[in-house]
C-alpha cells in the first residue's frame, strides 16, 4: 500500500520540473523557430558576420533557429558544443530580442588545421563572436 496516492506523487513532480526549468532559466521550446518556410525567408536576409558565425535577423516577432552544417563541423560533437554555446548565448540575450527573429549559422569550416576537430581555441572564438554585442568582426 502506498503512504501517498500516485496522482499526488505525479502531481508534486511536476512542480518541482517546473520549479527546476524556471530556476535553470531555460529558453521556452516556444522561441525556437520550427517552420522551415519562415528560416528559409530569414536566412534569405543579409546577415551580419563574424568569422565563423553569420547571423540573420527578421523583424515581426521573436524567436531563433540554429544552424551547424555537417558540411563544416562533421563530427557530431563538434556540431552539439557549438549548438550548445549558441543556445547559451541566445539564453542570455533574450530580452535584446527586440521582437526580432535570428537564425545562427555556422559559415567557416571547423578544424581546417586539427583534422576536423573543434580545438579550444576555435571554441573560445566563437564563444567571444557570440557573446560579443556588437557582433562585428575583430
Amino acid at each position: 500500500m502506498r503512504a501517498v496516492p500516485r496522482v499526488v506523487n505525479a502531481s508534486l513532480f511536476k512542480q518541482q520540473q517546473e520549479k527546476d526549468r524556471k530556476a535553470s532559466n531555460q529558453l521556452a521550446r516556444s522561441f525556437s523557430l520550427s517552420d522551415a518556410n519562415l528560416i528559409r525567408s530569414i536566412l534569405a536576409q543579409k546577415p551580419s558576420n563574424t568569422k565563423h558565425l553569420a547571423i540573420h535577423t527578421l523583424a515581426g516577432g521573436t524567436g531563433y533557429a540554429l544552424t551547424v552544417p555537417k558540411k563544416l563541423a562533421k563530427r557530431a560533437i563538434d556540431r552539439n558544443r557549438i549548438k550548445r554555446l549558441m543556445r547559451e548565448s541566445c539564453r542570455q540575450n533574450l530580452l535584446n530580442l527586440n521582437g526580432e527573429q535570428v537564425v545562427l549559422r555556422l559559415r567557416k569550416k571547423i578544424g581546417e588545421s586539427s583534422s576536423g576537430k573543434l580545438r579550444e581555441q576555435e571554441r573560445r572564438q566563437i564563444k567571444a563572436q557570440l557573446f560579443n554585442p556588437a557582433g562585428q568582426d575583430k
